[in-house]
């Protein structure tokens, strides 16, 4: 027996031009800004998600938070690779200027 396991949410594309498309089970869900669209599966039309359905449904906002972080990252992940500075070179200069908290600079010179 052949079973089918499809993930619940699947990233449709759309980070680069400020809104994202996911679909989240059987509906796919838009966000434009800082509202949440939800398509019609027959008519395609995209109509808002209320404030009572975003709190009875947390993690329509959740997913497309996760996916924002993700995508985010991706796209540095990217950027960085195409860059000539090499990543030991990068982290060095990091660690040397303070940012990521690993400074000489924490009082014990």
């Amino acid at each position: 027996m052949t079973t089918s396991t499809k993930k619940f949410a699947e990233y449709l594309g759309g980070y680069e031009q400020n809104h994202m498309s996911m679909r989240l089970g059987h509906t796919v869900y838009v966000e434009q800004g800082k509202d949440i669209f939800a398509e019609d599966r027959k008519t395609g039309e995209l109509h808002k998600v209320t404030l009572e359905e975003q709190v009875a449904k947390p993690w329509i906002r959740q997913n497309f938070d996760r996916e924002r972080a993700f995508q985010r990252c991706k796209a540095l992940a990217i950027g960085l690779q195409s860059t000539h500075i090499p990543s030991y070179e990068r982290k060095a200069f990091n660690r040397a200027k303070g940012s990521h908290g690993w400074s000489n600079t924490r009082g014990w010179n």
